[in-house]
């Protein structure tokens, strides 16, 4: 049997990361008694890695916060024939130091001591020899959203949509390269009261500079082959409204109805082509608690794209605008919110960002991508190579 010993920390990718490298019959997690107390963290940790490796889970407690304490609970756990894995990546630096006069001390060759570099997904082995190694596992962003609590609820397109579609691929070009001049019109296109009955759709012109807002786009529109059978008229209670024909070639309805989502999914199909990222997906919903309380009313939120890099979770806001601070506030937030400490932030905008801006992404942490509309998707591509290189 093979057992990995545990130090319990508040990250969950440091407790879950030995499963990527192997596989464990059984783990068992410690701390100290006085630390212990969140239930919710070891029901996370339970369900996740007794479901998705199979490994049993023990949480066992040190009752006085001494070096001693430490080494003594191990000391007990490790015995007969079992092969142990002892994690030093989390957990109080006591343990670490329980688990190095035990290396000292013991001569067991059934024993081995590891250390997991999160940021660069390695694993390196620091007793009875040194040597490093590659993860054979490769985590979802669905299963590291998991480890925070939350759960997936639903996604717009996948990794796996985009390269089996190559009519999708197609689509998704189009209407960036036919929305992104005229981000303003877009946003203000799309915010129209909106009623659909198959392709056809109907939009009411409630704002006075509605209808030259629509005489400047739908002509684009139409050029593009995007809408068919366009026409603006006034019924008899004097209302304005626009009825149109959406192409049998516009299969993503939300991209012609979501001013956002032609920027998602043209920022989603560089990060999928580029080679980096081992999982992506645009719009993602989110339910925080939904994976111990399955409750319908906790909170949910949607992150425009989401991708993996090295087993850290890049969590992406697209916006079709300027870079602003705000929006800088509100991906890291939900960066540290789904993925934790490790989570990349990244704020993607159509347009370029003032210096500012670009300070404070630095400052923040925020890979900050801007100016997108002047950018191809070959150079997005590189631009995201730049940030996360293979």
């Amino acid at each position: 049997m093979k057992i990995l010993i545990e130090f319990l920390c508040e990250e969950n990718i440091k407790n879950v990361s030995p499963f990527l490298y192997g596989k464990y019959d059984r783990v068992y997690f410690i701390g100290f008694e006085e630390d212990s107390g969140n239930g919710r963290r070891a029901e996370v940790l339970d369900t996740i890695i007794s479901g998705k490796f199979g490994a049993q889970t023990v949480f066992l407690t040190v009752p006085d916060k001494t070096l001693s304490g430490a080494y003594r609970l191990l000391y007990e756990i490790i015995g007969g024939a079992n092969e142990y894995v002892i994690d030093l990546t989390g957990g109080h630096e006591l343990f670490s130091a329980a688990s190095g006069i035990l290396a000292g001390t013991c001569d067991k060759k059934n024993v081995s001591i590891s250390f997991y570099d999160i940021s660069n997904g390695e694993e390196h082995i620091q007793y009875p020899e040194l040597c490093d190694n590659k993860p054979a596992r490769r985590l979802s962003a669905d299963e590291i959203i998991s480890l925070s609590g939350g759960a997936v609820i639903s996604s717009s397109k996948t990794a796996a949509d985009i390269r089996d579609n190559a009519g999708l691929r197609t689509e998704i070009s189009r209407m960036w390269d036919t929305v992104k001049g005229c981000t303003a019109d877009w946003n203000r296109f799309c915010s129209m009261p909106n009623r659909r009955d198959g392709s056809h759709v109907m939009k009411k012109l409630t704002r006075s500079d509605d209808r030259k807002t629509c005489e400047r786009l739908i002509p684009l529109l139409r050029k593009r082959g995007i809408i068919k059978n366009d026409r603006i008229y006034v019924d008899d209670k004097c209302k304005t409204y626009l009825e149109y024909d959406l192409c049998p070639r516009a299969k993503t309805i939300e991209m012609y109805e979501k001013s956002g989502t032609a920027l998602e999914l043209y920022s989603c199909l560089a990060a999928v082509e580029c080679g980096a990222f081992t999982d992506a997906a645009s719009g993602v919903l989110i339910d925080l608690d939904g994976l111990i309380t399955k409750r319908k009313g906790d909170p949910r939120n949607e992150i425009d794209l989401t991708a993996v890099y090295k087993n850290r979770l890049v969590l992406c806001s697209c916006k079709c605008t300027k870079p602003t601070k705000e929006y800088l506030y509100e991906i890291l937030t939900m960066a540290e919110q789904y993925g934790g400490k490790f989570a990349v932030p990244v704020l993607i905008c159509s347009e370029p960002a003032f210096d500012p801006v670009k300070e404070r992404a630095k400052e923040m942490g925020v890979i900050l991508i801007d100016n997108v509309l002047n950018t191809s998707l070959k150079n997005l591509k590189s631009v995201f190579l730049d940030h996360f290189p293979i």
